[in-house]
Parts: structure tokens; sequence; C-alpha cells
């Protein structure tokens, strides 16, 4: 059963954060340099307000290739795979996530989608600031949690079959 009183401070929302000025859809990447740093400090202090409203479960959403691509351009996986995992971490410097964690680094927890995004964030960004959070992935969060994770589609399939393909 889902507690849905987490939910409705988000819920509550009078409007969606503006986007930051001279941004739009018709706007040239040489425009857009510092849009994700405003974007990143709306969304720590947004995060500030919530946890110290007692919120602990938050999602932030935002464009990950907002400076180095436009809606016309070709873009890869890896390369959103990449920005999320930065924005993500550069998300943790900043003072407000710092602040609601104080000393105990490890009470911030860092969870990425997989273990393969989670060791490749320990790599792309080895400093011991990064290494004292808790850096994880969401199955293992879950887990941690005392759950059992949702499968993706088809893997439950093969591990009902006894695939010994199955990673999790």
């Amino acid at each position: 059963m889902v507690a849905l009183p987490q939910f409705l401070p988000l819920l509550a929302a009078a409007a969606l954060t503006p986007l930051p000025a001279g941004l739009n859809e018709f706007s040239r990447v040489s425009g857009r340099a510092g849009a994700l740093r405003t974007i990143r400090r709306a969304a720590a202090a947004a995060i500030g307000r919530a946890l110290a409203d007692g919120v602990e479960l938050l999602e932030v959403e935002f464009p990950p290739l907002l400076e180095t691509k436009t809606q016309f351009d070709d873009f890869s996986n890896v390369e959103v795979l990449d920005a999320n995992r930065d924005f993500g971490i550069q998300l943790a410097l900043e003072p407000e996530l710092r602040a609601a964690v104080g000393d105990d680094a490890a009470a911030l927890w860092l969870c990425f989608a997989d273990q393969g995004e989670a060791d490749l964030a320990r790599e792309a960004w080895p400093g011991t600031l990064y290494g004292a959070a808790t850096q994880t992935y969401i199955s293992a969060a879950v887990k941690a949690l005392g759950r059992e994770p949702l499968m993706p589609m088809g893997s439950s399939a093969l591990a009902v079959a006894g695939d010994e393909r199955v990673l999790w």
C-alpha cells in the first residue's frame, strides 16, 4: 500500500518551475550555457524546502542534454545516461543537500538505474565527497528497505524458467 501523504506536497504545487530566461524550444545550443546550472539550483532549493517539510522520497526530472543538443539533434542513450549521472552527482554538491545530510554524508543516497550505472558513476566521479555518499541502484535500494524489487519485462519469465543469464 502506498502512503499518499508523502505525495501530497508534490500534488499541491501551484505551477511548474519556469524555464531559465531566454530558453525555449527554438533557442540554439550556444545560447543555453548555464541552463542546467540554473535548473540544478532551482531543484536544490525545492529539494531543501521539501526535506525541511519532512518529504523523504523525491524524484527530480530535468532535460539532461539541454546544453549540448536541441530537439532536432541525434543523441545516444549513453549520452543521456552520462548526463543524468553528472547532473545527479553535481546536485549532491548543492548547499541544500549538503545541509540536509550534515556530517553524515552516507545519509545522502545517490540512486542510479542499475548496478552498471552506479559503477560507472564511481569511476567517473572518484572524489571523497561522492565516495562518502551512499551510491546505489534501484534494485539494491529496494532490497535495503526490505522489499523485493520488480524485475524488467522478460527477465522474470527467464528467472522462472531458470535461465542462468539473468543477473538479478
